[in-house]
């Protein structure tokens, strides 16, 4: 009997999951994931864009539930510490916890395991540590985002120097209370004496101190202040949205990473490898395109380019081991008390 041949259509319409999602392609992982039949997810991503991951992810795997709990970087990292020294293992995935020391306080205390996801070939070797502790998903940067209607075009300031005129004096710049990186970026870039000279000249601005990221730029698009320094993609999508708003990039550009790790008690470990694939696969970071992240994987572009190309950058070491004493110094230089 003549063998029938396939046709090269069929073919692709069978693979057509794993051409789509290329992490799937480890049977024996899927199928311990599958019997496990759920996964934790502590996140610091909002609800509305978390939830969309998970809603995709258990579209892809229906047989695996994701319980998902979402905070800032700080009370994750407290509670995971806490859950561990009380050998109460829950978490399985930690994403964005690795920002204000958060590794590092994880990494001394064993709670971050290793997993060299298949994913992280498309990550370059900033955006992903060597032994497989931690890849980055998305980054974001500081820039400084202008209302368009407050601002002149030729006031718009174009370097931090810019920052420290006159016109700038005066409850007109907000910033963050816990821009802790933008500040620890720049003191090692520029050196601690030349660093802390700019920052006690830029104190006697008389910023406006307060915490959240969006929010901050939404007070900006509403006129509440001219000048914000905060997160290139929060302000993009005001511009998306219409608002009058604008940014630029002032060089250098601070850049931090959204961190993931795997648990290193991780109760259900196959689960947990399943959704970091997942979150480093091309659709997921498709997705994060999609909602004006810039996404960290090499084959994937954000939209537009500029929110990470065409000016110079200092990007985030995660594993600075000295983050505790630049929050210290921040706070103390400019004024604030620690949270």
């Amino acid at each position: 009997m003549k063998p029938r041949t396939v046709p090269l259509t069929m073919i692709w319409l069978l693979c057509w999951p794993y051409v789509t999602h290329g992490q799937t392609s480890n049977p024996d992982l899927i199928a311990q994931a599958k019997k496990e039949g759920r996964v934790t997810w502590y996140t610091t991503v909002s609800i509305p864009e978390s939830k969309q991951f998970m809603d995709m992810f258990e579209k892809q795997y229906p047989f695996i539930k994701v319980d998902l709990l979402r905070s800032g970087s700080g009370p994750l990292v407290n509670r995971t510490v806490s859950e561990y020294a009380a050998k109460n293992y829950a978490a399985d995935v930690l994403h964005g916890m690795t920002s204000r020391g958060g590794f590092t306080v994880l990494r001394q205390r064993n709670i971050i395991g290793r997993y060299e996801s298949p994913e992280r070939k498309f990550y370059s070797a900033e955006l992903k540590d060597k032994e497989g502790y931690w890849s980055s998903t998305f980054q974001n940067t500081f820039v400084l985002a202008y209302n368009k209607r407050n601002v002149k075009p030729d006031d718009v300031p174009k370097t931090y120097e810019d920052l420290l005129k006159p016109i700038w004096k005066g409850r007109q710049i907000i910033n963050d209370t816990d821009n802790f990186e933008w500040f620890d970026g720049l003191l090692k870039h520029w050196g601690r004496d030349k660093g802390m000279a700019y920052f006690r000249r830029l104190a006697q601005q008389d910023q406006i101190f307060q915490r959240g990221a969006r929010g901050r730029i939404q007070l900006v698009a509403a006129g509440e202040a001219p000048l914000t320094i905060g997160y290139g993609p929060h302000a993009q999508s005001f511009v998306n949205q219409g608002a009058p708003i604008e940014w630029v990039p002032l060089e250098p550009v601070v850049v931090i990473i959204n961190g993931l790790c795997v648990a290193q008690r991780a109760p259900h470990p196959a689960a947990a490898r399943l959704l970091i694939d997942f979150l480093l696969s091309k659709t997921a970071q498709m997705k994060l395109r999609e909602m004006s992240r810039i996404p960290s994987r090499s084959d994937v572009e954000s939209d537009p380019p500029r929110l990470i190309k065409g000016f110079k950058k200092v990007v985030q070491d995660i594993e600075n081991e000295s983050m505790a004493e630049s929050i210290k110094l921040f706070q103390q230089t400019f004024g604030l008390t620690p949270g």
